[in-house]
């Protein structure tokens, strides 16, 4: 595996880089460690290279992880995300890998981190926390679309799935409960709702991994009520997860200024480790349509008039 990995020589991008050396140990593969310089200025940036070269070195000799992984140095001028991509897409990376603070702001993951994904040529590890060693637990959130598919793929091809605990995890919003206690119906019968909603839920993502999940693998699922990325957070804290893997869906247009609603708000949160799959930039294929979801059969005899 490649791995194109961005350092500003921070605290938040030395875990960054850790955590690709790690990675590239894993599956021998190699590292490009890349630094962006502010391009104003012709000679300022000759001279912001040089000591970034040097840095590079001093930081490639300095990190356990890389000992026995080949890393290269790569120091360029220019615009860190437009950078990050180029480079990425010119040398075929599997993975780019940067820090969660790169241009962080009170509204969510920074600019940086917004515009790689964006528009990235594969997946983009968000690194959040301090590098302890291999991950170990991995959550999984999906939603029955391609975007899941693919970030069920991604856990297998990029080796994230040997041996670690993987959890997938889908959050359902039962329709209409919001309304039941307004017709009276009682807690029980909500519950029961809620609970004929979990089980409907349940078969479709098991069928959902019978498809698209990969051969072998006996991972634990949960289906839980609730906001996606309230479920995701809460899972993820209570199962101490170190990563959650996660598909991003194709955006056209305007559309495609945005990042996904629960995607960004995982990104906020800063907890665990976040890999975001993009979709295929080929255009090959569209995004699979979400699994059909019949109402359980309560839900007409609870609505009915008297």
């Amino acid at each position: 595996m490649r791995i194109l990995v961005a350092t500003d020589f921070s605290p938040r991008s030395h875990r960054a880089v850790r955590r690709a050396g790690i990675l590239a140990g894993q599956s021998e593969g190699d590292v490009i460690l890349m630094h962006v310089v502010d391009g104003a200025g012709a000679h300022q940036a000759a001279r912001d290279i040089r000591e970034a070269q040097r840095m590079i070195a001093e930081q490639v000799a300095v990190v356990p992880e890389f000992f026995r992984v080949e890393c290269r140095s790569l120091v360029v001028a220019g615009r860190l995300s437009d950078a990050v991509l180029d480079a990425a897409t010119a040398r075929q990376a599997d993975m780019i890998v940067i820090g969660s603070g790169h241009g962080t702001d009170a509204r969510g993951p920074g600019r940086t981190v917004r515009g790689l994904i964006r528009a990235a040529p594969c997946p983009i590890l968000v690194v959040n926390r301090s590098v302890v060693g291999p991950y170990t637990k991995v959550t999984v959130p999906i939603d029955l679309s391609d975007a899941s598919a693919r970030a069920l793929r991604s856990i297998a091809s990029l080796g994230l799935a040997d041996h670690v605990r993987v959890t997938v995890v889908h959050a359902f919003e039962a329709l209409g409960k919001p309304k039941l206690t307004g017709f009276g119906v009682s807690r029980e019968q909500i519950d029961g709702y809620v609970e004929s909603w979990r089980s409907l839920y349940a078969e479709e993502v098991d069928a959902f991994l019978e498809v698209h999940g990969p051969a072998a693998r006996d991972w634990p699922t949960r289906v839980e009520e609730g906001r996606p990325e309230e479920v995701i957070a809460g899972l993820a804290a209570r199962t101490s997860s170190e990563l959650l893997v996660m598909g991003t869906h194709a955006r056209t247009g305007i559309r495609r200024a945005l990042l996904g609603s629960v995607t960004e708000a995982v990104l906020a949160t800063g907890g665990a480790d976040v890999l975001v799959v993009p979709p295929l930039r080929s255009g090959i294929g569209p995004d699979l349509e979400p699994f059909a979801r019949t109402p359980p059969s309560a839900l007409g005899v609870w609505f009915s008039a008297p």
